[in-house]
């Protein structure tokens, strides 16, 4: 009788010890964006980071060592001109998409919103930032919190600013 327990027991242990090796190598790797948009694979075991760059991977040396941060420049007028914004207000926010149709890419944009009420007054202008990554030919989103956006009449939007930051020889979207 005990040594029947003792099997089934040692039976148990081994299984459990088999299950938990096969499901931490099959959860051994993490995929991690930053907050500057990059994306990163992480091995849990021995912290060996590589930056996901499309089809490449790249090995990180050093995880805590600290990036470049590439400052903003306003953009010029022909390439604000190539901005396509649609947009709306719903429910106190302010969202849309952008179309970033310059060979650069967007890291910020401005936008100038008039709100009117339904008679055709005028009820706030305001200018709205938002922060994000367009790269060159794609579309973005955004979403903005307004307040005082209930019961309006005609919204209109128009592109004051929009700002880039330099191209990197890494990545032509400029990552």
């Amino acid at each position: 009788m005990q040594k029947t327990i003792l099997t089934a027991v040692s039976i148990m242990v081994a299984g459990m010890t088999l299950i938990f090796f096969i499901q931490s190598s099959n959860n051994r790797f993490s995929i991690v964006t930053a907050d500057n948009g990059q994306t990163y694979q992480v091995d849990k075991r021995s912290g060996q980071t590589w930056l996901i760059d499309g089809k490449k991977k790249i090995p990180v040396e050093d995880p805590n060592a600290p990036r470049p941060i590439l400052e903003e420049f306003e953009m010029d007028a022909k390439e604000v001109a190539k901005l396509s914004v649609e947009a709306r207000l719903s429910k106190g926010t302010f969202l849309g998409k952008v179309y970033n149709g310059s060979h650069i890419p967007l890291t910020r944009v401005v936008l100038k919103v008039t709100a009117k009420e339904p008679n055709g007054t005028l009820r706030w202008t305001r200018d709205l930032t938002e922060g994000m990554f367009v790269k060159p030919m794609t579309t973005g989103r955004f979403a903005m919190s307004v307040t005082d956006g209930d019961d309006l009449g005609e919204v209109t939007w128009t592109v004051v600013k929009a700002f880039s930051r330099p191209m990197t020889n890494k990545s032509q979207a400029g990552r």
